[in-house]
């Protein structure tokens, strides 16, 4: 997605026109319209705003309003919490910005570590990245284990006695993620208080 497009869809999503963007930038109506224009292109004060508005987003994305969207929607939420941060994208040279726009951090699946826990610390973080959301508040344990590329699911629900494991063969990262939500949040499961 273009600055332009990003640009349309912060105006819709705040519900703002050309005249609301003005007033608060002390720019006239025409001002923001012919700057805004497909030709030109989008100023560094609006990158910005963008930028800001897209973070403060996804990080304020209840599980009510998760649960209202396709699983496609939620599938791209997941996909852009799990983006690289445009930090990092300045700090690396020799690569095609556009592209690594559109990758994101994944399991390391294989199951060969380096150094005992170096997969788990790393899987862990990338779970950890939706805890917010309170994936953990339906579980007594709830862990992500892989070997030879098989990642299998092990978890407790609160008050239950079953203990239960998932495999999730043939699953990226992202349906992945999308499965935990599945098996917490989505679900119809007791939630412990915290």
């Amino acid at each position: 997605m273009n600055w332009h497009e990003r640009f349309k869809e912060m105006k819709a999503g705040l519900g703002y026109t050309n005249a609301d963007i003005a007033e608060i930038t002390g720019n006239t109506a025409d001002s923001i319209k012919s700057s805004t224009q497909p030709n030109n292109e989008i100023p560094r004060w609006l990158k910005l705003a963008i930028v800001v508005y897209e973070t403060t987003l996804n990080r304020n994305e209840t599980v009510e309003m998760l649960r209202k969207k396709s699983k496609e929607d939620v599938l791209d939420f997941i996909r852009k919490q799990l983006s690289f941060e445009g930090a990092i994208l300045g700090q690396l040279r020799h690569i095609d910005s556009e592209v690594m726009k559109k990758e994101h951090r994944r399991f390391e699946m294989s199951g060969y570590e380096s150094f005992p826990g170096q997969c788990t610390l790393h899987n862990l973080a990338i779970v950890n990245e939706f805890a917010y959301l309170g994936i953990y508040d339906y579980t007594e344990y709830l862990f992500l284990d892989f070997y030879k590329g098989t990642p299998t699911l092990y978890l407790k629900y609160f008050s239950a006695k079953e203990n239960l494991e998932f495999s999730f063969s043939a699953l990226g990262t992202v349906d992945i993620i999308f499965e935990i939500f599945e098996k917490t949040i989505f679900s119809d499961r007791a939630k412990r208080r915290r």
